[in-house]
């Protein structure tokens, strides 16, 4: 491991960014946009598993400035004439 981890799931990764885990930079991998987390403890597997049972709680306008920022971060689309 690379004390990193990579998701395509912009949800986790909103709940990522409420926890405070440290976040770097996207990256495109075949035209998909991951984003990326340090981690170089391991603690993403626990609040991934708290995440995906339905035990994770968060701030309910945390999450959605999470998920505002995290969208505004995604590659634009070109529009078609």
């Amino acid at each position: 491991m690379d004390g990193q981890f990579r998701t395509r799931d912009l949800y986790l990764s909103a709940f990522l960014k409420v926890a405070e885990v440290p976040m770097l930079p996207n990256e495109q991998e075949d035209g998909v946009t991951l984003f990326v987390f340090e981690d170089p403890d391991g603690i993403v597997r626990q609040l991934k598993d708290e995440y995906f049972s339905d035990f994770a709680r968060v701030k309910a306008l945390s999450y959605t400035r999470a998920l505002k920022e995290l969208k505004a971060s995604l590659p634009r689309l070109p529009k078609h004439a």
